[in-house]
């Protein structure tokens, strides 16, 4: 394996290619094959993995949160090259986002500043997709269960976000209050 870190990127290249049966196409869409189910099914019990084909969406989603291109996966030959794009100059693209995010927001919320930056990655991430899940709020913040429901019943109170379902089938909209503004 060979790993290098560059100004723009972070390449990752590992021998070997996908299994016959699956493409890049499949594995961006979440499908996986273990090669070794012993060594799989132990790190599923160690809560080393969370579940078989989720960590290319869960990357995906925390790059998007972090205004980053999508990496690029490719088979070449009897390699897999990995592409995971940096940002340029930090605190260029910072200031460039928070502009970007101020635009984005304004229309649902009266009081930009007073809210905290994991309540705007909530509120930015419901702009682009129609409801989040409690699994996909915990990715995109990176915090534990704890916290992230925290940062939910917040946004709930603020009557940004209205909640839907129950239990596993719980999720996030933004409020029609929200909507309306």
């Amino acid at each position: 394996m060979k790993v290098g870190v560059y100004d723009d990127i972070v390449n990752i290249v590992s021998p070997g290619s996908f299994p016959n049966t699956i493409t890049a196409e499949d594995i961006e869409n979440g499908r996986s094959e273990a090669r070794n189910r012993v060594v799989a099914n132990t790190f599923k019990e160690l809560g080393l993995i969370e579940q078989w084909g989720s960590g290319i969406n869960r990357i995906k989603t925390i790059c998007k949160a972090n205004g980053l291109q999508e990496p690029r996966i490719e088979e070449q030959n009897d390699f897999v090259d990995v592409e995971l794009y940096r940002m340029q100059n930090v605190k260029q693209v910072e200031n460039r986002k928070a502009a970007t995010d101020y635009d984005r927001l304004r229309p649902i919320v009266t009081d930009y500043d007073q809210l905290e930056i994991e309540e705007k990655k909530v509120l930015l991430y419901l702009l682009d997709n129609e409801k989040i899940t409690r699994k996909e709020a915990l990715e995109l913040l990176g915090y534990g269960e704890t916290k992230t429901k925290e940062i939910l019943k917040t946004l709930l109170k603020k009557d940004l976000i209205e909640r839907y379902g129950q239990g596993r089938n719980t999720h996030y909209k933004l409020s029609k209050t929200a909507d309306e503004m």
